[in-house]
């Protein structure tokens, strides 16, 4: 195999791949990038851990056809360091790979690729496509509830509706839950289904920035997002989604219009003197007269903020949550003023737009021992 192509889109590629590569694993294959050369001057990348498959397209001067499986780490580091704007990549039938750019030259033993595995093949049992700006925006205001672990593997995904007039995705992790609701003209034929937060998370920055249009392709099991040059295969979580909207609440004792970044900012302040796990504290909204004080007191000492808002007469609600609960969604909300809605100091903090259903957030409080 031997062909030269710009380096900067080979690393482009590789890095792309390369998030789909396993950093630890007992077959040294799985830890290694697969590139098939093609003499139409197609270079097809891919990196596969089994649980998510990445694979990208580039264009190459290919002067002969083949295949091989390298060091994903190791390549990597090659492609970054600086160099020509140009790279050949060359395999003998031992798999030595040599590797040159401007005067450096570098070989690195290759790994066979008839071990690499294939990436799912998923049958069209059911296609649609999406705008990637819409699907990358409601990724990044949802999947960050997601649970890292747990005993029900659908709480480490998110729940994708697709309807025939728009898109609703769903994460949580038993103490927050996270909606985007996003309305689309299209008559979708409705599909539903759970996929896991990392997918999702490397989805989001294979679209970048880019406005281009994404099919996704799904079957029992499994699911393909297609993008221009690149696209990710990934399992699809089987089982039955929490049904969230029972233990979300309908009526409200409290609600208040806030200032998004005066609450963001407050929330943040108080979080400073948060430093770990054991120096920690709940932030204590304490609600009253036109104010809502924000404050956090741990070993490490104590804030106090406070913010003007409209309030009914003669309210007092003191609640406390977990800090980064409340700053995972301030972080991605963009509205000037949200809704903060409340019951007793024991009931979940519900967060939506002043008006509409774009977004939904609920929080669960800590108990505190004065909480009113």
């Amino acid at each position: 195999m031997k062909f030269v192509c710009d380096r900067d889109v080979l690393n482009s590629a590789v890095s792309t791949v390369s998030r789909a590569v396993s950093s630890r694993s007992s077959l040294a294959v799985l830890e290694g990038v697969y590139i098939r050369a093609e003499e139409n001057g197609r270079v097809t990348i891919i990196g596969n851990d089994l649980e998510i498959g990445i694979e990208s397209v580039i264009e190459a001067d290919v002067k002969e056809g083949g295949e091989i499986v390298i060091d994903a780490k190791l390549f990597g580091k090659i492609l970054a360091s600086p160099n020509d704007s140009t790279i050949s990549i060359e395999t003998n039938e031992k798999y030595l790979t040599l590797i040159k750019s401007g005067k450096a030259k570098i070989e690195i033993p290759g790994i066979a690729p008839d071990e690499f595995p294939d990436l799912p093949q998923v049958s069209e049992d059911y296609s649609v496509t999406l705008p990637g700006g819409v699907l990358k925006n409601m990724i990044e205001m949802t999947s960050f509830a997601a649970a890292k672990t747990d005993n029900d593997p659908t709480r480490m995904g998110a729940l994708l509706k697709i309807m025939p007039d728009g898109l609703s995705m769903v994460a949580l992790d038993g103490y927050r839950i996270a909606q985007r609701n996003v309305s689309l003209e299209g008559n979708f034929e409705p599909k539903e289904m759970i996929i896991p937060e990392k997918s999702l998370t490397e989805l989001a920055r294979i679209i970048g920035d880019s406005d281009e249009n994404i099919k996704i392709i799904a079957a029992p099991g499994h699911a393909i997002f297609l993008l221009e040059t690149c696209k990710l295969v990934t399992r699809l979580i089987e089982g039955s989604y929490t049904n969230f909207e029972r233990i979300i609440p309908t009526s409200f004792e409290l609600e208040l219009e806030c200032p998004t970044h005066q609450i963001a900012d407050s929330v943040k302040r108080a979080s400073l003197i948060i430093l770990n796990d054991v120096v920690k504290g709940p932030i204590r909204f304490n609600i009253t007269d036109g104010n809502i004080n924000v404050s956090c007191t741990t070993s490490a000492g104590s804030v106090d903020d406070n913010l003007s808002v409209d309030t009914p007469p003669d309210v007092a609600l003191e609640i406390g949550f977990y800090n980064r609960y409340l700053q995972d969604v301030f972080n991605v909300l963009r509205d000037d003023n949200i809704m903060m809605k409340f019951n007793k100091s024991i009931n979940p903090l519900i967060i939506t737009p002043v008006e509409g259903n774009d977004y939904m957030y609920m929080i669960l409080p800590i108990r505190l021992r004065n909480a009113g």
